[in-house]
């Protein structure tokens, strides 16, 4: 029985530094404590959630830093707690598709909580809310990117080359697996690999760099970039930057792998050894 891509662990080769540093160690921290009170998945990730709820509260008051330091707080252990879920739901054996729709949910309700109160404390709020709900879904878009390409290589990684189907779940999930599906395969990369494994090292040595540089899309990013634009004395920068900067740096970065992989599948590994292997 295939492993699902879900539980295999996160490799260091593809893993945004913050997390490899700071976030996860945390987790892993909290994980025994967590296993002894016996704590649902569920509510950590609701705890998650509840973390965004209290940053929107004091990024409501952008204007003054201090709130916004306090936001970037809450923020960060919001991310904590975003490992801790998925690490509990392993090691506690309460995986469950309904739970991994609970995660993605207060991860989306997190931001939401954050950057809705901005976008309502400007005295032109309609104008500003519209543009944080077009921002908004380009956000939902580039993050599905970003988890499946990553998913997608560590299943590779784990010696699968088949797209595993999610779970049924609950139907509020469907239009996420849709659009992940699309993103994450199969793909030339994934037939290629089948034919010949021993392609695998090649692959993962070349794409890893290009995976890990998807980093740039992580939420860790994006709660980072919303203290900075709030402490820049406009939190609408944050917004422009995902419009314009995030949703082209994520097109190109699509382009640049699936390039990367037809170069493989098709001329095998001795093209990465060529001038324009590095680049």
């Amino acid at each position: 029985m295939h492993k699902s891509a879900i539980d295999i662990a996160r490799p260091e080769a593809i893993e945004d530094p913050s997390n490899l540093w700071f976030v996860h160690p945390l987790s892993w921290r909290l994980l025994p404590l967590a296993l002894r009170l016996d704590i649902h998945p569920n509510t950590v990730s609701f705890a998650g959630m509840g973390c965004g709820a209290l940053a929107g509260l004091c990024y409501w008051h952008w204007q003054e830093p201090g709130f916004v330091l306090a936001g970037f707080a809450l923020m960060v252990a919001w991310h904590v707690f975003d490992g801790l879920d998925g690490k509990l739901a392993r090691a506690s054996g309460k995986a469950s598709p309904l739970g991994r729709v609970i995660d993605g949910v207060c991860d989306y309700l997190a931001f939401i909580l954050v950057l809705v109160p901005i976008a309502l404390s400007f005295p032109n709020w309609p104008e500003v809310l519209s543009l944080a709900l077009v921002s908004g879904g380009a956000h939902a878009m580039q993050s599905i990117f970003y988890e499946a390409e990553r998913d997608a290589w560590k299943r590779r990684a784990a010696g699968i080359f088949v797209t595993i189907p999610r779970p049924h779940g609950p139907a509020i999930a469907a239009p996420y697996h849709w659009f992940e599906a699309k993103v994450a395969g199969p793909r030339q990369i994934d037939h290629a690999l089948a034919a010949d494994p021993a392609l695998l090292p090649a692959y993962l040595a070349a794409s890893a760099p290009l995976v890990r540089q998807l980093c740039i899309l992580s939420a860790n990013n994006r709660t980072i970039l919303i203290a900075l634009a709030c402490l820049a004395g406009d939190p609408r920068l944050y917004w422009y930057w995902e419009l314009g900067a995030l949703t082209p740096i994520a097109i190109i970065m699509a382009v640049r792998i699936r390039r990367r992989e037809a170069a493989l599948a098709t001329a095998g590994p001795m093209m990465l050894d060529g001038p324009s292997g590095g680049r």
